[in-house]
């Protein structure tokens, strides 16, 4: 997005819709026998019933300003479409508020959600499925119309073939069925349908993602022409960190239910700060071969949302994890503990040898002071290939005790290529480091 295609917000300007500690939780009770534990107290058991909580989405809070386009990035499975859900109440947030234009969505009453409809539309990522194959696509954009009662049957027809135009169809497309069309004239139909209503908010989830990458460029490119006519406001949420770039004025930056970074598009892009989006921009492949740039790279496995890790959720994968203060390890020190309690996680040792390991790891010389012990007896447990237990002592003892472990991060950093606001939600931020 060129300069003068960007949005200047107005921070005195009241925003469109805002989100304060938004929240939503499911109970994992869907599963047959999900929840129920056998309990064994002397000779009866007893069955007891628990079931686990999915937290998909967890104290998120952020605001969209009038007329700008906000992104929302981060892998999959980290609550992107959950919170676009909950956003506009498609799901029911579990606690927190959501202001819209000054008034509270979470506490509306089903009535009024609904007359709020027609302000926030939303378009799904797979434009053959959220279209219903039984109807024609003239009817499937005046569904809206008439269910908000908008005009009379000839007024709907003309809007509907002026929406037709307007996202880059011919009207006598009108009687076609949506079998009858690619999947990019599919995503335009959806987009007539939600403009239909004269929204002021159009939620996107992975709009094109199921798209050729040529016809994504053409969908992109008619969403912010109809961006401009209609003066709508955009929350976009993708994976793709260029199709992000090239819509959004914000980047919000989420992992694990957690939003971890925030800012403008180029300060996010030229100056990212968090571990989590320096290493999603490092995903991006470089289309030269002879590049030799050091990326960076993520540790294990996302954690479950059933049992996320305490303090920062991305500590778990973090090559940056602050070391804890009771330990004066070097910054050697702490990066050699590290690589060995990531080979003991995954069990993966050329040698069992406590002496060969010291010196794989260590170099032969293991960190002196409160340590020194901890590691000896660590080693001990991988020679006698009690991986899980040595896994363990390691975790609570170095891992556990970070600053990362113990608080959630909430930092704002000074921003360097723009005006807006840059949040970096990390413990390296903290003034002490």
């Amino acid at each position: 997005m060129s300069e003068s295609d960007k949005v200047d917000a107005d921070p005195s300007e009241d925003p469109i819709i805002e989100a304060r500690g938004l929240t939503k939780h499911f109970s994992d009770g869907g599963r047959l026998f999900s929840g129920f534990k056998l309990q064994r107290n002397g000779r009866l058991p007893k069955i007891t019933h628990d079931p686990e909580i999915v937290r998909a989405v967890e104290d998120v809070s952020f605001e969209i300003q009038p007329g700008e386009t906000l992104g929302l990035v981060g892998e999959s499975g980290c609550g992107k479409s959950t919170l676009a859900r909950t956003l506009i109440r498609l799901l029911e947030p579990t606690d927190g508020d959501l202001y819209f234009k000054g008034e509270n969505l979470a506490e509306m009453s089903s009535e009024d959600l609904r007359k709020k409809r027609s302000d926030i539309q939303m378009i799904f990522q797979d434009p053959q499925s959220s279209l219903d194959p039984r109807m024609k696509v003239g009817q499937i954009i005046e569904e809206p119309m008439q269910a908000h009662k908008m005009l009379d049957a000839d007024g709907r027809e003309k809007r509907a073939k002026e929406l037709l135009e307007r996202v880059g169809l011919d009207p006598s497309h009108y009687n076609r069925y949506p079998h009858e069309f690619s999947g990019g004239q599919r995503q335009r139909v959806n987009l007539a349908r939600a403009l239909s209503v004269n929204p002021d908010l159009v939620v996107c989830d992975e709009p094109v993602s199921a798209l050729d990458v040529s016809i994504q460029a053409q969908v992109l490119n008619t969403m912010k022409d109809l961006q401009s006519e209609f003066d709508l406001t955009f929350l976009f949420i993708s994976h793709d960190l260029s199709v992000i770039r090239h819509i959004s004025d914000r980047i919000a930056v989420m992992y694990l239910g957690h939003i971890v970074e925030v800012a403008d598009s180029d300060e996010l892009y030229k100056n990212p700060k968090h571990p989590y989006t320096q290493a999603l921009l490092d995903s991006i492949p470089v289309p030269d071969p002879r590049s030799t740039d050091v990326r960076a790279t993520l540790e294990g496995d996302v954690p479950s949302p059933i049992n996320p890790p305490s303090g920062c959720r991305f500590r778990t994968r973090c090559p940056q994890l602050i070391a804890p203060e009771q330990f004066e390890f070097s910054e050697e020190e702490w990066a050699n503990v590290r690589r060995f309690s990531r080979a003991v996680k995954r069990r993966t040792f050329a040698s069992a040898d406590p002496t060969k390991i010291k010196n794989e790891f260590f170099d032969g010389r293991l960190p002196t002071g409160d340590a020194k012990p901890i590691l000896e007896k660590a080693i001990a447990l991988v020679g006698e290939e009690e991986f899980e237990e040595a896994s363990t002592m390691l975790t609570e003892n170095f891992e556990d005790m970070s600053i990362c472990a113990e608080e959630v991060p909430e930092y704002e950093v000074p921003s360097e290529y723009g005006m807006d606001r840059h949040i970096a939600n990390c413990h390296l931020y903290c003034d002490e480091y």
